[in-house]
């Protein structure tokens, strides 16, 4: 592609290009670029921290734009885009006390709540905490820019993030003050309302202020019985730009659960009487949590020159969480039926830039340190049938993450690129006992781990428009401070044998645009772990761990779009995941919660002339296994939905309206799995057939 091409192409991906020839000249015709080769020019960052065009790095990675974020969508959560993307899996368990998993080639399908090895920042501020567990429910949907996501080796830069990493870039304020309202209905009871407010104003003589702040309330009364949910949250960006070399950007997020009902998985005899139903004991026990999550984080950037520039990252902040179980946990080592948990956090992350040539090869180098910290107080009562009883569990947990990475990114040759990382690392956990008694042992305990991963990827540019690509890394993931709660038993007690998960990661693939409108992105990967760490046993909403061996993860991710006539798109992915374990008394059974292929498709259209847009889509997966000896089983599942809206604009108003049907043929399946349940309340129903309606305005002033 030419240098006037390729401008041409941002351009467009930013609004609209214009041409207007002199008076009295000929006009030149204007070369507008096809959809598809916009498409290799869209440009990331997570894959090698500097911005790059996703056609041109070794990596597998993807990027969902904003619109389809919103697209006729309620906003409630990911699983609402992060499923077109191969090689990722999102089961929502239609529990937001649990919170959606999220899956990555088979990583992080262990966690029974919450997000695991898989890390996830939001304009470039971590939310994933220093033991590599993350609260997906504190994104904000409302104003999405777009959202990267890297599945495959080059996530061990990132630390505890073998499975890959998740970044959420959200919208910067428009030139003008524009403010912005939605109101959303769903299914079974639910809405939710939001209000957006940004834009742009001078800085002195030659900055600026840039700000964009959205809020939202939402709730639902729940798909299954003692399932309804109350949210209300906010997120606000402002940026200083002093002068065109430095800037400052606040970030502020900040979210109040004031309730999220908690239904429990059900066993087989009760999801087939009764899918909608909760699970037992949740209504007797007032099984539910309460979660306020607070979060500051400062970026300073600064360019000294053409060739230097650092970025900073400073982050804090207060989570509290009080949740009640599905039991009493009255007896003195039970740890308590009713969790008390706040949680305090934060870190720094700074990096220095520099490019420059080495014997004529361009080079770019990024050094930095990462650290992080997580120091929470845990108490446990005895659950009163829904009331705060005696006092089960006092102790205090500190997690602290001290980690040099370097990369060097570098065009050895016309046609060839190499990107080459080291990260080491230092982790400590501890736990502080402060519940002992004459008939209780003090669980006080501490581990330190530490590590050196590599990673190493190259690219190939066959053709101008084919790109070929291999690379390797070495995965580390540590235990989390909840893997370390309890003993393989399930009781109480600083689980200090749990070791680090280590894995090598092998992948190869290609990138092609096929004629003009068709992109093709295709992958195929091995990994290798050693001392996985997965489920020993969960009775009652309490989960033990242990080290289970060798596993092996074989697979393909591939990804189709094809924009056709009439401003028509057609995209495609495919999964192909055979994760089975190796070395241990499980040998060849597959890892549980992980299934073997999903397909989803989607059919866009729009008519940029009336404003019209209509979609429909379509999800297949195969079976999950329940647990690791494979004596049960969820089965596969096909479901498909349509939407569509209109927008129209009036004068500085614009407005849309849309309606959106999920499970457009009612089935009924399983949308996630209890891992090891010992009470084999193994399953977590989906929602039947449910509806979005909802409408969107905004107004420039």
């Amino acid at each position: 592609m030419s240098r006037r091409l390729s401008l041409l192409a941002v351009s467009l991906l930013g609004g609209t290009a214009f041409a207007t020839p002199a008076f009295g000249q000929n006009a030149k015709p204007l070369i507008v670029p096809s959809p598809g080769e916009i498409a290799i020019h869209k440009i990331v960052v997570s894959a090698t921290r500097t911005r790059e065009a996703s056609f041109n790095v070794p990596v597998s990675i993807y990027s969902i734009s904003g619109r389809q974020v919103s697209f006729a969508n309620a906003e409630e959560n990911l699983s609402e885009t992060l499923n077109r993307v191969p090689g990722i899996d999102v089961q929502n368990r239609q529990d937001y006390a649990q919170g959606l998993r999220i899956t990555s080639r088979g990583f992080g399908a262990q966690t029974p709540f919450g997000v695991r090895n898989i890390r996830i920042l939001v304009d470039g501020m971590p939310l994933t905490g220093p033991d590599g567990t993350t609260d997906s429910e504190v994104i904000d949907l409302g104003d999405i820019s777009r959202i990267e996501v890297l599945t495959g080796p080059f996530s061990v830069l990132y630390g505890n993030a073998s499975g890959g990493v998740i970044q959420v870039f959200s919208k910067n304020g428009p030139t003008r003050p524009t403010v912005g309202g939605s109101v959303i209905a769903t299914s079974y009871g639910g809405w939710r309302v939001g209000a957006t407010y940004g834009g742009t104003a001078r800085w002195g003589s030659d900055g600026s202020f840039n700000y964009m702040m959205n809020a939202s309330d939402f709730y639902t009364g729940g798909y299954r019985q003692h399932s309804a949910a109350r949210r209300q949250q906010f997120y606000g960006k402002f940026r200083v730009q002093v002068s065109p070399n430095t800037s400052y950007t606040l970030l502020i997020d900040g979210l109040n659960e004031p309730y999220s009902e908690d239904p429990g998985g059900l066993t087989a005899a009760q999801y087939h009487a009764n899918p909608r139903q909760a699970g037992t004991g949740a209504d007797a026990f007032g099984t539910r949590k309460v979660l306020r999550h607070l979060q500051f984080g400062l970026v300073f950037k600064h360019r000294f020159n053409a060739q230097n520039s650092v970025r900073v990252v400073v982050y804090e902040a207060t989570h509290s969480v009080l949740q009640f179980l599905p039991f009493t946990g009255s007896y003195a080592a039970s740890g308590g039926g009713v969790v008390d948990l706040a949680r305090k956090s934060g870190g720094i992350d700074a990096s220095w830039t520099h490019r420059d040539e080495v014997a004529g090869v361009p080079v770019t180098l990024i050094t930095g340190v990462d650290f992080g910290y997580e120091q929470q107080h845990r108490k446990g009562y005895v659950n009163e049938f829904g009331s705060i009883g005696a006092l089960r569990r006092n102790e205090q947990d500190v997690a602290r993450n001290v980690a040099e990475y370097a990369q060097v990114n570098a065009h050895v040759a016309k046609r060839t690129t190499l990107v080459v990382g080291l990260r080491h690392s230092n982790d400590y956990y501890s736990v502080t006992d402060n519940y002992v008694t004459s008939t209780l042992t003090n669980d006080s305990g501490s581990v330190s781990y530490g590590n050196t991963s590599f990673v190493a990827g190259a690219t190939y540019h066959l053709t101008p428009t084919t790109n070929l690509y291999a690379d390797y890394g070495e995965g580390f993931e540590t235990p989390t401070l909840d893997q370390l709660a309890y003993l393989p038993n399930g009781l109480a007690g600083f689980n200090s044998a749990l070791r680090p998960t280590t894995s090598q990661n092998f992948e190869a693939g290609i990138k092609s645009l096929i004629g003009a409108d068709t992109y093709l992105q295709l992958a195929v990967f091995h990994i290798h772990t050693n001392n996985e760490i997965e489920v020993s046993s969960s009775k009652d909403g309490r989960t033990a761990y242990s080290n289970q061996g060798q596993t092996a993860r074989n697979g393909v991710d591939v990804s189709l779009d094809t924009y056709l006539p009439h401003h028509v798109e057609l995209y495609g992915s495919y999964s192909l995941l055979k994760a089975h374990f190796l070395a241990n008394q499980f040998a060849g059974r597959s890892l549980p919660g992980v299934p073997d292929q999903r397909i989803y498709g989607e059919l866009d259209w729009h008519d940029p002339s009336t404003g019209f847009y209509a979609q429909a889509n379509g999800q297949w997966q195969s079976r999950m296994y329940v647990d690791s000896q494979n004596s049960a089983y969820a089965a596969g599942y096909f479901t498909a939905g349509i939407a569509g809206g209109f927008r129209q604009n009036l004068g500085p108003i614009r407005f849309n309206e849309f309606a959106r049907i999920n499970n457009l043929f009612n089935r009924t399946y399983v949308g996630a799995v209890v891992i090891a349940a010992s009470n084999a309340a193994y399953y977590e129903p989906a929602q039947g057939r449910n509806f979005v309606i909802g409408m969107r305005a905004r107004y420039r002033f």
